[in-house]
């Protein structure tokens, strides 16, 4: 359901302010570069579900934004970024099962920014594409898998497979002539699963994420 509801997400903004778009006729360009920083609380949904707990992974990376209106622009930004998910895999242990990964992170973004004072509240959306660069995880100690038909996903090497999705924000711009720091909260959602269907007991692995980024952009053409 959450994912058939995400194309709306992304359009439903952009659709009743493009009256308002359409009236600002003021020739408007802006070229900026930046750099950001992020971090988010991770979790993988798998299918048959599993007790899973949130892994919060941090991001950092470069970014672009060009706005050729005073509403509507892009941001793109290339990350690395870590994530994975944390589970209970057995109640006789303690310890959680922990994975891990990093990945080389794509982002497009198209983003809505509202006002003309320093603050701006703003409104983006766009997909992303991840890269796997590594993989670690930590089992309890002397934990002993049970004899299944496939193997456990936990005990599984995953492969490498491109990983997509979309990701949501929400927060603020904040103007400072050719400056903007911006500040938002962001929602992952992953499309692709993680592993292949019919290798391991998961049927489904696909991401999610709920965090916070912060970038600090300075305008190199603007007229």
């Amino acid at each position: 359901m959450m994912i058939r509801l995400l194309p709306l997400l992304f359009f439903l903004p952009f659709s009743c302010l493009a009256q308002t778009a359409s009236d600002s006729t003021e020739t408007y360009h802006r070229l900026q570069f930046g750099l950001a920083f992020g971090s988010m609380n991770h979790e993988v949904n798998f299918t048959p579900s599993a007790t899973v707990e949130p892994f919060s992974g941090e991001n950092y990376g470069v970014g672009l934004r060009y706005f050729d209106n005073k509403l509507v622009g892009f941001q793109a930004e290339l990350s690395l970024s870590q994530a994975g998910w944390r589970e209970n895999i057995d109640t006789s242990y303690a310890t959680l099962y922990e994975r891990r990964f990093s990945y080389a992170e794509l982002l497009i973004l198209t983003q809505l920014s509202l006002g003309n004072g320093t603050v701006q509240p703003l409104l983006q959306a766009g997909p992303y594409l991840s890269f796997p660069l590594s993989d670690a995880f930590d089992l309890p100690p002397g934990y002993v898998a049970p004899e299944r038909t496939l193997p456990n996903y936990y005990e599984a090497d995953f492969p490498f497979r491109i990983n997509y999705g979309v990701q949501i924000g929400a927060g603020l711009n904040v103007e400072l002539g050719p400056l903007t720091i911006q500040a938002e909260g962001r929602f992952l959602a992953g499309f692709s699963d993680l592993l292949k269907t019919g290798t391991t007991v998961a049927s489904t692995s696909r991401r999610q994420g709920l965090g916070w980024h912060v970038g600090v952009f300075w305008a190199v053409a603007q007229d």
